[in-house]
């Protein structure tokens, strides 16, 4: 008996192929013929690995994670914006705390940034919208510590205008949560701190 096993077009790569292998070896012995009953005709067997390939894939499938829609992946809102002013700096700082779960209750673990909105109301009454002002990025998600607290710095101040401001987290597939609470202040100019030198004693 000739007994030819082909498995050809398809390529298998580690312990998938492997596992395929044993199964089509244990298929031999199963099919194992009296040489002599094949001698005559030389008969050969060709044997597809296609049900194989496809019971594999059902064994396989096992125990999936659920998938879940989009408006479930994205983070939650930010909820503890808050706004200081830094004299020193003559600017506003704004200072978050890192979201740790999506809006369906599971862990964030794809966290991307932050995008930090600004819009402005002048003393005459002219507002704008929110527009972005500045991407913070997270570079931290496969570090054991990661950052929990995170800010911002706006030096681009006029005196007399109120500025308010949001944030949204965005994860690395571009989904946004909600917007954060807004913070907002009227902007007053302030006298930048300046030292002046020690005059020398007078020499007697």
């Amino acid at each position: 008996m000739t007994f030819r096993l082909q498995v050809t077009g398809y390529r298998l790569q580690g312990f998938l192929y492997h596992v395929l292998r044993v199964a089509c070896c244990l298929l031999r012995l199963t099919l194992h013929v009296p040489g002599s009953a094949f001698q005559a005709s030389g008969l050969k067997f060709v044997v597809s690995p296609l049900p194989f390939v496809l019971l594999l894939c059902l064994v396989s499938c096992g125990h999936k994670t659920p998938v879940r829609p989009p408006e479930w992946i994205v983070p939650e809102a930010i909820g503890d914006l808050a706004l200081d002013v830094d004299d020193k700096k003559n600017a506003v700082v704004l200072r978050w705390g890192r979201p740790q779960e999506y809006v369906d209750g599971s862990e964030l673990d794809d966290l991307g940034g932050f995008v930090v909105l600004r819009a402005t109301e002048e003393g005459q009454g002219k507002e704008s919208a929110f527009t972005q002002v500045a991407t913070i990025a997270v570079e931290d998600r496969d570090r054991f510590r990661k950052a929990k607290k995170f800010s911002y710095t706006d030096t681009q101040l006029t005196a007399g205008v109120l500025y308010r401001y949001r944030v949204q987290a965005v994860t690395l597939d571009g989904y946004s949560s909600s917007l954060s609470n807004t913070v907002e202040l009227v902007w007053k100019d302030r006298p930048v701190e300046t030292t002046t030198p020690a005059r020398p004693a007078p020499k007697h």
